[in-house]
């Protein structure tokens, strides 16, 4: 992250990178197809697939497409396809129209369709999986895009007579073979929305978004489509992704720097594994420009360190006051006890390296606690651990699993401390929240009870004794002539016979009132002259 800051920083218009070395051949199929004849034509697939054919030329794509094909013109594209991949390093195709999951079968629907009956998905629809035979006849990159969830009306009428027609369409599966990426506009078995008329739909505009994005590989890319869909449908469509792809693929992997200063000439080339052809320099970019970007990259890294790089180089920038804050929960936020010490070089490729297993995650001695926090992680960073508990159960390993599935990480289910270290990197900010929500509830329920105990105490009722016994040996021993010789503590309510007016109180506090002295005198003449008198007769 220190080195792509590096490069923000000293960036300022983008390069022609026509110096770069011979770049090793990229080839991709787009297909886009909108004007269906049996059922009612789509509104954005041709729009959308010539978007992503223009963005593909520009990252230097071989590009085969075609639009609006019919059944013999789409199998003949496809050929066209596969003759050209021979000896290409990385091949993709992207499809916009409908299509249809039969079983566990996925089928591209061309625009002259009609389907009667299932057979008929052999002989008038392409087989995704013909195409996927075509890109794995050699060792390479193979990417599958499929815009193809939309409400489809085949799909309606084959589901009357087979029960295994569904809506949207079936997982694909990547274990068999590496280095293929298989990438849904929504989940399977859902239906994804084809965007306004006149536009884009939701996948493919965000796909747009991102897909030239420098120095980016293709999981980030669709990790952000991803994002983008879900917030711009309000939570109703979440593209879905498969990956076996081993290391890095970049669409967009060479770069060509400008320093910031415009009257420093000096420049800095990188350079990526897989070099990028020659195509049109792109405008410069201006100072808020570059604070922008510098931004979004002090963002993605969330550590304290990008964030003072940012405010290093743009102090009173757009985005200067969110660093500060974010600098400031960073470096006051501390890891639970048990986490060892964040190590050096965690990056995506150390990662990739990291096996986890029981032996690793005893050396890390994590206590309940750091259990506990692992779990919470995991659920803040999108994955289901289950309850939570002071060990790692079957639902705890599982979450870990998918976890380290999205960071490209041996599934084992069992961490390490670098695997922790990136997990609490990538949950930091959502971790200090669910913090700060707690410690508020728990300030909230301690303010009720002390309030609660307050006003329970405030009802008490003082309990009123007086000390009659005392009285009455004392008037007792007065008419015998005797002296007594009891515990006599005067003060203030005391009466001509000697009465004392004390209160006693249910917590042992002795109160002395006005009220309770002048009873007390009145009842000790009473009682006292009833006795005298007896005494006397």
């Amino acid at each position: 992250m220190a080195v792509a800051f590096a490069l923000v920083l000293s960036a300022v218009a983008l390069a022609s990178p026509g110096s770069a070395a011979v770049p090793e051949r990229r080839v991709a199929l787009v297909i886009g197809n909108s004007a269906y004849t049996a059922v009612p034509p789509l509104a954005n697939p041709q729009r959308d697939a010539k978007g992503i054919s223009a963005a593909l030329k520009r990252l230097g794509f071989d590009v085969v497409e075609g639009y609006d094909l019919k059944m013999d013109e789409m199998t003949g594209i496809v050929r066209e396809f596969a003759l050209k991949l021979d000896g290409a390093k990385a091949g993709l195709v992207y499809y916009a129209g409908h299509g249809i999951a039969v079983g566990d079968e996925n089928y591209l629907i061309p625009v002259d369709a009609t389907l009667r009956s299932e057979a008929d998905l052999d002989f008038r629809a392409v087989n995704v999986q013909l195409v996927l035979r075509q890109m794995q006849r050699d060792e390479r990159v193979n990417i599958v895009i499929l815009d193809a969830c939309r409400d489809n009306p085949f799909a309606a009428q084959l589901a009357a007579k087979s029960r295994a027609v569904t809506r949207g369409l079936t997982a694909i599966e990547t274990q068999s073979a590496s280095g293929i990426l298989i990438a849904f506009a929504t989940d399977p078995r859902a239906t994804a929305l084809d965007g306004e008329r006149d536009g884009n739909s939701p996948f493919t505009s965000a796909l747009l978004k991102h897909i030239e994005t420098p120095e980016v590989s293709i999981t980030t890319v669709m990790d952000r489509v991803r994002a983008d869909v879900w917030e711009t449908t309000g939570k109703k469509q979440k593209p879905w992704t498969n990956s076996s792809i081993i290391g890095e693929f970049k669409m967009n992997p060479t770069l060509k720097l400008a320093s910031v200063d415009p009257g420093v000439a000096a420049t800095k080339t990188i350079d990526a594994a897989v070099p990028m052809p020659a195509m049109p320099a792109a405008p410069s970019l201006d100072r808020a420009q570059i604070d922008i970007k510098t931004w979004e990259v002090a963002e993605r890294g969330n550590s304290a360190a990008d964030y003072r790089a940012y405010l290093d180089a743009f102090p009173s920038g757009q985005f200067a006051t969110f660093a500060r804050n974010r600098l400031a929960s960073l470096e006051t936020a501390k890891p639970a006890a048990g986490f060892l010490e964040t190590p050096p070089g965690v990056n995506d490729e150390a990662l990739k390296k990291e096996i986890g297993t029981a032996q690793t995650e005893t050396a890390m001695k994590l206590d309940n606690a750091g259990r506990r926090e692992v779990q919470t992680r995991l659920r803040v960073s999108g994955f289901q651990p289950g309850k939570a508990a002071t060990t790692f159960g079957p639902s705890h390993r599982k979450a870990i699993q998918a976890w380290q599935k999205s960071r490209s990480i041996p599934e084992t289910g069992f961490l390490t401390a670098m695997q922790v270290s990136a997990l609490r990197v990538q949950s930091e900010t959502a971790y200090q929240a669910v913090l700060t929500e707690e410690k508020a509830a728990a300030e909230k329920k301690r303010s009720t009870k002390t309030a609660g105990e307050g006003k329970a105490g405030g009802k008490g009722t003082r309990s009123v004794t007086y000390d009659g016994d005392e009285m009455y040996r004392r008037d007792l021993a007065r008419e015998r002539g005797e002296t007594y010789r009891g515990p006599a503590t005067a003060g203030r309510g005391t009466t001509s016979t000697g009465y004392q007016g004390r209160v006693r109180t249910r917590d042992g506090n002795t109160g002395e009132t006005a009220g309770a002295a002048a009873f007390g005198s009145i009842l000790g003449g009473v009682v006292g002259g009833v006795i005298g008198g007896g005494f006397r007769r």
